[in-house]
């Protein structure tokens, strides 16, 4: 993205409020966030400038890419793989009465989530990487790339940030959630271990929004397939694959 088109993108997303922070940004280095608030979400939004969030607000809150018509109303969804929170706020605002929990591993991404659903009483945050096992686990970047968009992106990796390790299971207990009407997973090709022995909890499931990630790490898809038997499986035409239970 040259410096121009990064410029018209602010404008556009932000307007001239946007647009002024950026380039002083930029300049000198502050401000390094910008709150915002859309319309349709009752709270302010946190955005980090010249990082990933600002994407990531225009494709969740203002293009609502996880707008979907759903043939249930979940009272109960995960986020998993939450970022700093712009699906969880999609989704407290669409389903107020819903119970949200919004997982989490990366501790700066983290740290914005919690400042993004601080105002939402009915979402809780969980700072942990969903996995196969409960335990340690380290983080790493998935890609450097010398854009704005910053390396916001991370995957489980052999060294890194530690981080926590949860499986399915100790987060529904510890979160006091019994069964899952939707589940939202972004997890960076994490999926093959979440999905690990998950027959007791997906026999609750109703519905599932996922990115794949075979790109990055062959059978992704496969173990969804394998999982989310009796589930109606379509795409949106670029990175999103739904279950939803028939």
């Amino acid at each position: 993205m040259s410096v121009y088109e990064g410029i018209v993108g602010y404008y556009q997303v932000f307007g001239i409020r946007g647009l002024l922070c950026a380039c002083s940004n930029r300049l000198f280095g502050i401000p390094k966030e910008i709150s915002v608030s859309p319309r349709g979400v009752k709270h302010p939004v946190h955005i980090r400038i010249r990082t990933s969030d600002v994407s990531l607000f225009n494709d969740l809150l203002l293009r609502q890419a996880y707008n979907i018509a759903l043939p249930f109303t979940p009272r109960t969804i995960i986020d998993a793989g939450a970022n700093v929170g712009m699906a969880t706020l999609f989704y407290a605002n669409k389903y107020p009465l819903a119970r949200i929990v919004a997982v989490e591993p990366e501790p700066s991404n983290y740290a914005m989530l919690l400042k993004n659903v601080a105002a939402y009483p009915n979402v809780v945050p969980v700072n942990a990487a969903l996995w196969n096992s409960d335990g340690n686990l380290h983080l790493g970047p998935i890609r450097i790339v010398p854009t704005d968009e910053g390396k916001w992106a991370f995957m489980v990796t052999e060294t890194g940030i530690p981080v926590r390790g949860i499986t399915m299971q100790t987060l529904m207990r510890e979160t006091g959630i019994e069964s899952i009407d939707l589940l939202k997973m972004d997890i960076e090709s994490g999926e093959i271990e979440a999905f690990a022995n998950c027959a007791d909890w997906m026999r609750g499931v109703k519905g599932i929004v996922i990115e794949l990630h075979d790109y990055m790490r062959p059978g992704c898809k496969a173990v969804l397939d394998a999982a989310c038997q009796g589930f109606r499986v379509t795409t949106d035409g670029g990175e999103m694959t739904y279950y939803i239970r028939e």
